[in-house]
C-alpha cells in the first residue's frame, strides 16, 4: 500500500494539481504526501547517520525531514506573496500543498539512494568520498523536486488562466516563469546553509556531535573538505 502511495506521488502530479485547483482549502494531499516524506526522509538519515554511530543515525533521522521542512517555512511566505504580488489567486493552502509535493518527490529519491549509500558506508569508504556522495545525492533528490514543483506550478498557473480568458496569458506565464525561477535558487542558498547548521548528518569520528558549531558556512566546510 505504501509503495502504491509513493509510485501514485510520481505518476499522479496531473490529478494532483487538478484536485489542488478545485479544492483551494482542502489538505488532502498535504497530509498525504507529509506523511511520506518524513518516513522517506527518516529512513536515509538514519543510514547517513550510521556512518557514526547509532545515536547519530537516530539523531540524523530527525534531522533530514528538519532540513527540507525548516527551509520550506523560511522561503514559502516569500513565493506565496510574491505570486498574489505578480496576479496569482493561489490560496496559501495549495502553494503549501505543491511545496510539499514537491519536498516529498525528494525525500523519496532520497529513500531510494538509501542501499547505495548503505553498501559504501559498509564497505568502508573514506570520509570525504562518502560526504561528496551524499552532497551529490541530495542535490539529485532536491533538483528533481523543484523541477516538480515548477511543472506543478506552471499547471496550476494555466488552469487559473484557462479560468480567466481575458488575461495576456503569454506574458504573465513568463513573469510567473521567472519569479518562480528566482525563487527556487534562493530554496537552494537557503537550503545548503541550513544543512551546514543542522550538521553533521554523518559525522567525522565516533564522537558523537548534535551540531557543529563552526562559524563557517556550507560552501567553504565542502571546500576544505574537499580540497583542504
Amino acid at each position: 500500500m505504501l509503495l502504491l502511495k509513493i509510485e501514485s506521488t510520481f505518476k499522479d502530479y496531473k490529478e494532483f494539481c487538478t484536485y489542488t485547483f478545485n479544492h483551494p482549502s482542502d489538505t488532502f494531499y498535504i497530509k498525504k504526501t507529509l506523511s511520506i516524506a518524513v518516513l522517506c526522509g527518516m529512513l536515509y538519515g538514519f543510514i547517513m547517520g550510521m556512518y557514526n554511530s547509532i545515536l547519530q543515525a537516530f539523531v540524523s533521522a530527525i534531522k533530514v525531514p528538519l532540513l527540507f521542512f525548516a527551509t520550506l517555512a523560511i522561503c514559502i511566505t516569500l513565493l506565496h506573496f510574491i505570486g498574489l504580488l505578480f496576479g496569482s489567486k493561489l490560496k496559501f493552502l495549495q502553494t503549501t500543498s505543491v511545496l510539499v509535493h514537491g519536498i516529498s518527490i525528494s525525500m523519496i529519491l532520497l529513500s531510494a539512494f538509501a542501499p547505495i549509500s548503505l553498501f559504501f558506508m559498509l564497505t568502508h569508504s573514506i570520509y570525504k568520498f562518502i560526504l561528496l556522495m551524499h552532497v551529490l545525492f541530495f542535490a539529485f533528490a532536491g533538483a528533481t523536486g523543484l523541477f516538480f514543483i515548477k511543472r506543478n506550478f506552471t499547471i496550476l498557473r494555466e488552469l487559473e488562466m484557462a479560468s480567466l480568458p481575458q488575461q495576456n496569458t503569454d506574458v504573465n506565464t513568463r513573469s510567473d516563469a521567472r519569479i518562480l525561477t528566482i525563487w527556487m535558487l534562493l530554496y537552494m542558498f537557503v537550503g545548503t546553509q541550513m544543512a551546514y547548521i543542522l550538521s553533521p548528518f554523518i559525522g567525522t569520528d565516533s564522537t558523537f556531535m548534535l551540531f557543529n558549531g563552526s562559524d563557517n558556512n556550507f560552501y567553504t566546510y565542502l571546500l576544505k573538505q574537499l580540497f583542504g
